[in-house]
């Protein structure tokens, strides 16, 4: 994200980090533009059958409509429960594998990726919730052609924000040397 760290990091052009950049390319094009379409268009539509419907609602119309927003809880609920953290985060942490890592081997990636999300899944998932709960409420309610690029919009500041905080491939130094503080306040050892 050329555009996030330039405007949210103040980098120059030049201190751009280009893997950094890529892990954020490639996942974007591929989960964001494909995966998240195909699950919140395609597979939304069969799974809670009033979307649409209810979609085209006025908001007056919405509120006395209780099977149309009893779908748009469960809506939110998959996507704050089930898809953001096992299917986007693990995701998300073996892209950044794939184009980070030492490996050349795909179970590393994902062994990899999935252990440096278990370290990090307080925050995350924390972070998650704040901003994906409020917003899918808003987006379930959209009609279905505005609630994508709502959520597009949406994603463009959560990228910017994972890629402030996740984003560096120096990040791994700076998780050891927080989980070993960590353990040696609670009387473990590193």
């Amino acid at each position: 994200m050329k555009l996030s760290e330039v405007c949210v990091e103040k980098k120059k052009i030049d201190e751009l980090d280009l893997k950094r950049n890529a892990i954020f390319v490639v996942f974007g094009f591929a989960y964001l533009g494909g995966f998240q379409y195909w699950l919140m268009v395609t597979k939304f539509r069969k799974w809670f059958p009033t979307r649409e419907r209810f979609s085209k609602l006025s908001l007056g119309e919405k509120m006395k409509d209780t099977a149309g927003m009893i779908d748009a809880l469960k809506m939110v609920a998959f996507d704050v429960c089930i898809h953001l953290p096992l299917i986007y985060f693990p995701a998300y942490y073996t892209c950044k594998e794939v184009v980070t890592g030492t490996s050349w081997n795909p179970i590393d990636w994902v062994k990899d990726g999935c252990t440096k999300y278990w370290g990090n899944k307080e925050e995350d998932l924390t972070a998650m919730i704040k901003l994906w709960g409020p917003s899918d409420c808003i987006q379930f309610s959209m009609p279905i052609h505005i609630s994508m690029p709502f959520r597009h919009m949406v994603s463009f500041f959560w990228t910017a924000y994972v890629s402030f905080t996740r984003g560096s491939v120096n990040d791994d130094e700076e998780g050891i040397s927080t989980l070993k503080r960590r353990l040696s306040v609670s009387g473990d050892s590193a």
